[in-house]
């Protein structure tokens, strides 16, 4: 870490000084390392810090921990990236309460490379798991990035399309980046890692705490040009990422959802409200301005196709147009049909194939 990093790292720490105040702090001093110097009479100078504020700073002042916490990082393998950092996300700053700072484990996709978030509720229906699932997968295949906030439900079925579709992704937590949460996505959590990362903007070891998540949903929306919904109930916690989206001027979507299901209560409001429909990921490429080759997109759905497992392959293969049931299947391939039911079921959800209601199997 730079010396500015770490000194913009004490400031992130800084408790009841918030975003607004450092950015008046950061304008009045050369540099965050000004700051820390800086006498009481200096800091009593800057409009709005206030006496109270002005001694939590004289009395944050401790080498020794500023050390701690960089060898910390170093251990834990984490990176922090201020406001100032060349590489923090440019969306990200331009919302009006940006975090001072992320700690990252992976590696941020390209500034030049779309980003889009896709949220929902954590007890979701199979229709939205699969929704979130398909959807992302395609975006993926395209180059896009999902941004999402790795909790049970749409959000993890967001990050899983995507990883599939071959493309990168965020998961912004509510946690530090060293705690997995839900404990069950440990392994979602190390693919994120590799293709993507995950990020917070509370220091490493900060447990789960309920107020944390409202916060962190700033940043997922932040993150992104569009927010996509897909299924909130009336009183769900995603609807706070898409208000706070509609706050910093970001374009929110909402797939539609069945007006019988509680799940979809909340995402049918929004339509209501005016929110636009996306139902395809080409939905999603139009409104981004993005022109597609579909002769390309196939190319790449191909090469996906062969990273199938050998026998993923072999089941996919028995499939085409015409309805096939999975006790034909296994007959076929002679394996039982447990472990034919349980790859048609890997395929369906990667969206390699479709079951009809009743009459079996097909290729998509």
């Amino acid at each position: 870490m730079t010396v500015e990093e770490i000194y913009m790292m004490w400031l992130s720490r800084l408790e009841g000084i918030g975003v607004q105040k450092i950015k008046l702090l950061l304008q009045k001093f050369s540099s965050p390392e000004a700051i820390w110097n800086a006498e009481k009479d200096e800091l009593l100078q800057v409009k709005g810090l206030g006496e109270v504020n002005a001694d939590r700073i004289l009395s944050s002042r401790n080498s020794a921990q500023l050390e701690k916490w960089a060898e910390e990082l170093e251990k834990k393998q984490i990176r922090f990236i201020s406001m100032l950092h060349p590489q923090y996300p440019k969306l990200l700053k331009e919302i009006y309460d940006p975090p001072v700072g992320l700690y990252l484990k992976g590696n941020l996709p390209a500034e030049d490379i779309n980003t889009v978030s896709v949220v929902g509720a954590r007890r979701c229906s199979l229709y939205g798991a699969n929704v979130a699932y398909k959807l992302s997968k395609d975006l993926g295949k395209v180059n896009i990035a999902v941004v999402s906030g790795m909790a049970r439900g749409i959000d993890s079925m967001a990050h899983k399309g995507v990883l599939d579709g071959g493309g990168q992704t965020i998961a912004v937590l509510g946690c530090g980046v060293d705690i997995c949460y839900p404990a069950e996505n440990r392994a979602l959590m190390e693919r994120i890692m590799e293709n993507g990362c995950v990020v917070s903007e509370y220091p490493p070891g900060s447990p789960i705490a309920p107020h944390n998540f409202p916060v962190r949903n700033r940043i997922i929306s932040g993150l992104s040009t569009m927010t996509i919904v897909i299924e909130a109930a009336r009183r769900s916690g995603t609807l706070i990422t898409a208000d706070q989206a509609l706050e910093n001027g970001r374009d929110v979507f909402v797939v539609p959802g069945n007006i019988t299901s509680a799940f979809s209560e909340g995402t049918n409001d929004l339509i209501k409200q005016g929110c636009p429909i996306i139902t395809s990921y080409q939905d999603v490429l139009f409104e981004l301005g993005i022109t597609y080759n579909e002769k390309e997109t196939k190319t790449f759905q191909k090469q996906m196709s062969e990273t199938l497992e050998v026998e993923e392959r072999n089941v996919l293969n028995c499939i085409f147009q015409e309805p096939i049931h999975a006790e034909e299947i296994a007959q076929k391939l002679q394996m039982s049909i447990q472990d034919v039911q349980y790859i048609l079921s890997v395929l369906e959800l990667s969206g390699y194939i479709q079951k009809l209601p009743q009459a079996g199997y097909i290729k998509v």
